[in-house]
């Protein structure tokens, strides 16, 4: 960009120059991850998980939905095309099988207490012992049958929580959508050590570029880095310039000797 501006100087100050300003101009710029990720904290998470009625059907549902996206950083139609025989929470390794982007099917572990909730779930949703292995995992009524549920009702009941949440949590996220459960469980693992290429992985994601956003977008890792390296130089003496106290070489550098 600098040397595009040159040549442009250059061009305009003299117009021999102007051939290089236009061939310049034909280069293509490296383009610079500007994207911002919003995310929740673990406070405003917890607050946001905890606002579904868990005692009445949809708001168990709806309460699952969040708790599984979050967990295993899944898109919405991941999650939405999701069956029970992609649902392995009974072996021995309780894992989810994720069909991505590309026809892409990628594993990820489930934690304890995620495989309870979806124990509760699926006794909840589809009986004691599901005999359609195909069956959706989520799903709503239509007419007596059951439907694929839709990244519409999705959008909805989480704008429904997020308004509640952000009554008691006032610098809770305006603009709440599904994907920010993705970008939270991202930026929460990157945040506790979890290598940028595992989480690459971890995610879905094709190319490795994209996985970077969450380490630009970590404002708060940079600062601890810095105060780190603030810890490292206090006790220590300030620098102290060669020239200090040395009358000869004051001279020299001043160009009188």
């Amino acid at each position: 960009m600098i040397l595009r501006s040159f040549l442009k100087y250059a061009g305009e100050t003299d117009c021999t120059f102007a051939a290089f300003g236009m061939d310049a101009a034909t280069v293509p710029t490296r383009k610079t991850n500007g994207r911002q990720v919003e995310f929740l904290t673990e406070s405003a998470l917890k607050a946001l998980l905890a606002q579904p009625d868990a005692l009445t059907k949809a708001g168990h549902r709806n309460q699952f939905f969040m708790i599984l996206m979050y967990d295993t950083a899944a898109r919405c139609g991941e999650l939405l095309n999701l069956t029970l025989r992609n649902l392995r929470y009974d072996e021995p390794r309780p894992v989810v099988f994720l069909h991505g982007k590309g026809n892409k099917t990628r594993p990820v572990p489930l934690l304890p207490e995620t495989v309870e909730h979806c124990r509760q779930y699926v006794r909840m949703f589809h009986g004691e012992y599901p005999q359609d292995k195909n069956a959706l995992v989520f799903y709503t009524k239509n007419h007596g049958a059951n439907t694929q549920m839709s990244a519409d009702t999705v959008a909805l009941f989480m704008k429904k929580y997020a308004a509640q949440t952000r009554a008691s949590h006032p610098d809770f996220p305006k603009n709440l959508h599904p994907h920010m459960l993705r970008h939270t469980r991202a930026m929460h693992l990157y945040r506790q050590g979890m290598p940028i290429h595992l989480l690459s992985e971890f995610l879905g994601h094709a190319n490795f570029e994209t996985t970077k956003i969450y380490a630009y977008a970590d404002t708060e890792m940079k600062r601890l880095a810095i105060a780190k390296a603030d810890i490292v130089r206090q006790g220590m003496p300030p620098t102290e310039p060669l020239w200090s106290d040395d009358e000869d070489l004051i001279l020299k550098l001043s160009g009188l000797r």
